[in-house]
Formats: C-alpha cells, sequence, structure tokens
C-alpha cells in the first residue's frame, strides 16, 4: 500500500489533483442556426464573431453557426431551440412573435418615414423589446437593421393597390399582422417561412415579396424578380436570440464575453444596413 506521513495514497492524490488542475475547462458549445448564405459578408462576420468569443474565452465557450437555412424552417429551429438541439438563432422579429407579439411593433407598414425618426424611436424602444423578449424565454444581444423594405414583382411593377390585387403577395410566417391588414384590403396573402420563399418565386407560390434590397440579393430572390417599386414600406430588422437558459449556464465572466462580441457584432450589421441596401438598390 502507498503510504506517506499524511496518510495512505496521499501521492496518487497529488498527481490526479495536478492532472485536473491542468486539464482545460469542458468547452460549452453554442448552436446557432441562420438562413444567411454561407461564403455572403454576414456569415463571415458571424465566424469572426466566434472566432474571437473561443479565443476569449480559452475555448470554454465555442460558437458553431450553421448557415445557409440547413436547420429548416424558423418554427422548426425554435423548436429545435426549445428541445436543446440548438441554443439560438438570427432571426427576423416574425419568428418570435409567437412567443412576443410586442416585437412586431417596428414592423406596422409605413410607421417610419426616414431612417433618422426609425434611430430615434429605436433608441427608445430596443430596451424595452429585449426586455419582454427576456420575460419570453431569450436572450438577445442588440437588433440588427436589415433597412427598408420596398415593394419587388416578377410580372408588372406594383405601384398602386389595384396593381396587387389578384398577385400572391409573401407574408412571413408569424407575422399574423401583416396577413391581416392584406386580406383586410382585399389582397392575397401567402404565409412562407423565409427559407421557402425562392421556391415560392420558382414555382409561382408566390409573384410579389416585400423586403430590403439587401435580402433580395443576399438569398437570391433578385433572381426571380424584374420591378422594384422605390418607396419605403416597412422597417425590418433581425436580431440573434438565444435560449436564456442556455445562456444562463454559462459562467458569469464567459456571459459578459458573449453578450460583449454578439452586442458588437449586431451593431455592426446595424451600422451597415444603409450602405449595403444603396448598393444592392443600385444592382436591381
Amino acid at each position: 500500500m502507498i503510504t506517506s506521513e499524511s496518510g495512505p495514497f496521499k501521492p496518487a492524490a497529488l498527481v490526479l489533483a495536478a492532472l485536473l488542475a491542468a486539464a482545460p475547462l469542458s468547452a460549452q458549445t453554442l448552436k446557432i442556426a441562420t438562413v444567411t448564405p454561407e461564403g455572403s459578408a454576414w456569415m463571415r462576420d458571424m465566424r469572426a464573431a466566434a472566432a474571437e468569443i473561443r479565443e476569449r474565452t480559452g475555448g470554454q465557450v465555442q460558437v458553431k453557426f450553421y448557415g445557409g437555412g440547413t436547420q429548416g424552417d424558423d418554427l422548426r429551429v425554435l423548436r429545435k431551440i426549445r428541445v436543446g438541439q440548438l441554443q439560438g438563432a438570427v432571426l427576423t422579429s416574425s419568428a418570435l412573435a409567437g412567443r412576443y407579439p410586442d416585437v412586431l411593433q417596428y414592423g406596422l407598414p409605413l410607421l417610419f418615414r426616414s431612417r433618422d425618426e426609425m434611430l430615434f424611436v429605436r433608441e427608445r424602444f430596443d430596451p424595452v423589446l429585449a426586455d419582454g423578449l427576456l420575460d419570453s424565454g431569450y436572450e438577445t444581444f442588440g437588433f440588427g437593421s436589415l433597412g427598408f423594405a420596398r415593394i419587388m414583382s416578377g410580372k408588372n411593377p406594383v405601384v398602386r393597390l389595384e396593381d396587387a390585387r389578384g398577385l400572391k403577395i409573401w407574408v412571413p410566417e408569424g407575422d399574423d399582422i401583416g396577413l391581416r391588414s392584406m386580406r383586410s384590403v382585399g389582397l392575397a396573402p401567402v404565409q412562407l417561412p423565409i427559407s421557402d420563399v425562392l421556391v415560392g418565386l420558382q414555382t409561382g407560390l408566390v409573384e410579389v415579396i416585400v423586403t430590403p434590397p439587401s435580402g433580395a440579393i443576399l438569398l437570391q430572390w433578385h433572381t426571380r424578380l424584374r420591378y422594384v417599386t422605390d418607396f419605403p414600406v416597412v422597417f425590418a430588422f433581425g436580431l440573434l436570440a438565444m435560449d436564456k437558459r442556455a445562456f444562463g449556464r454559462l459562467s458569469e465572466p464567459n456571459q459578459a464575453i458573449v453578450r460583449q462580441v454578439f452586442g458588437a457584432l449586431s451593431a455592426q450589421l446595424d451600422r451597415r444596413d444603409a450602405q449595403d441596401n444603396l448598393e444592392a438598390g443600385q444592382a436591381l
């Protein structure tokens, strides 16, 4: 039997303690879904944020982004978050409306007349919406502006209400306000998740969309569209939302790092939307 002056097994205990001290802490992996295509500038920004988190936490927090909608539509992604298969997602506001309807407030048609007006309101209400989402189970890190959405169509330009009658107009899944608004004026909305819009345009299931120019190019919708009505219909934004329980399992120092890095990522996307949409509008 191994003994020491302090009792049996002391050397073995010391060796075990040393090995445990030298071993890295088990990494926590945050799996996050997004429809953002692989290879896009937005995806590169997300991967850079993931690398920064890994470096600053000493490898204790690993972030894996699943791009291109590979994890399914918004409803499927939210189900995966609820059961713990995913820890978060980059989503539009309509995806979270089922849990927190007030998140759709910025998306009311014709609510804002200019970017400056939108920024003035957001400065005061972003924290209110973030608190509401937290109460609904989601940790968020700031809202990323996607810009003002324009009416885009494939067959004929849509300038007046009469031009849209009889056409199949896309409404994001979960946007019940938009659905009811269109039906109330006699239009024919078609509700689909973002991941199905391109197929909808290709098959004729959808004929008109309302989206920011940068989003139309990013998701390749512009390949099926011919006309853009240069009128800011509605303000669109997205956000990175994490399951509050998964975020709470991180240590407090690592929570602070993730908040800082993801907050900077959201702010970067927010600042870039004006230039992105200007360039996209010119391209269209």
